[in-house]
């Protein structure tokens, strides 16, 4: 079946998907980046595979330690567990397609051969987050054929296509594993300590940023200091702990002037804004409309 979603996730940050993948643990989403809507996914992770296909425009993937941009024709993969964001590198917008699969859906049963020589090597690789493949050469371009052949193969649903749709997923694993070998064996191991902490502090200001919260709060919910915090979020993300609450309270403020008919000043309140002004200010400053003009225009 082929998606068309929004982003959502869960108070852990960790990526909602809009189907159940319990008894076929692989979807495929088409998503759009437009202006005045939604030109960012925000930070999150989740336990599966992903493979993006950017179809139109372009798309700049991040995560804490690599920024990698798509362009139209290319993939990338993102290993399990990572936490990561995109925005579209065009005002004007982007078009791609994110196909999620656990690894069971490839490995087959549980400490299976396959599961011990060609996934968990790959999952358990804490260096090895992103892997961008250019149709560079052929046996590349083989890997983003597979990927196309994916997407058609969710969207017609033919006769036991479910059979094919994992053969194509494995034709892009195999170049991948084949693509990425003298660099993943290169890798050394390092510490996931920031990476535990800011997901640590996202988790905490996600669940509270409609109270006011202090910076200490924030930097208690993973045990550090207050300096230690800021330069956590620079490191991580390029931001700091005030710009991240923010951001969480304009999405949140955004999904209720489309889901609800709560007024402005309702709406300031129930996120955390000190004022309905300061409100509409920070607002305009990330969506180029007013709280007004921008229900007026999505919902």
């Amino acid at each position: 079946m082929l998606i068309e979603s929004y982003f959502r996730s869960d108070r852990e940050r960790r990526e909602i998907f809009p189907v159940e993948m319990a008894g076929f643990p692989c979807i495929c989403r088409r998503s759009e980046l437009r202006k005045h809507r939604r030109r960012t996914i925000p930070w999150h992770w989740h336990n599966a595979f992903e493979i993006t296909y950017v179809d139109e425009g372009a798309l700049v993937y991040r995560t804490p330690e690599q920024t990698v941009t798509i362009l139209k024709g290319e993939a990338l993969f993102t290993n399990s567990g990572v936490l990561h964001t995109c925005t579209a590198a065009d005002p004007e917008g982007c078009i791609y397609y994110t196909h999620l699969f656990e690894m069971s859906f490839l490995s087959g049963m549980y400490n299976s051969v396959f599961e011990e020589k060609y996934f968990l090597p790959v999952s358990r690789n804490s260096a090895f987050q992103l892997w961008l493949v250019k149709p560079d050469s052929l046996p590349r371009m083989r890997m983003i054929e597979a990927v196309l052949r994916a997407v058609e193969l969710h969207r017609s649903e033919p006769p036991e296509y479910e059979f094919d749709l994992r053969t194509e997923l494995c034709t892009f694993w195999r170049g991948m594993l084949n693509d990425s070998a003298e660099v993943r064996a290169s890798m050394p191991q390092r510490s996931n300590a920031d990476t535990e902490r800011i997901k640590a502090m996202m988790d905490y200001i996600q669940e509270n940023c409609a109270e006011r919260l202090t910076l200490d709060q924030i930097a208690a919910s993973a045990n550090i200091s207050r300096r230690e915090c800021t330069r956590c979020f620079r490191r991580c993300i390029d931001s700091t702990p005030n710009e991240y609450l923010n951001a969480c309270r304009l999405r949140m403020a955004a999904d209720m002037l489309l889901r609800t008919g709560k007024g402005v000043l309702e709406i300031s309140e129930a996120c955390g804004f000190s004022s309905a002004s300061y409100f509409g200010k920070v607002f305009r400053g990330a969506t180029g409309l007013t709280p007004r003009e921008f229900r007026a225009q999505n919902r």
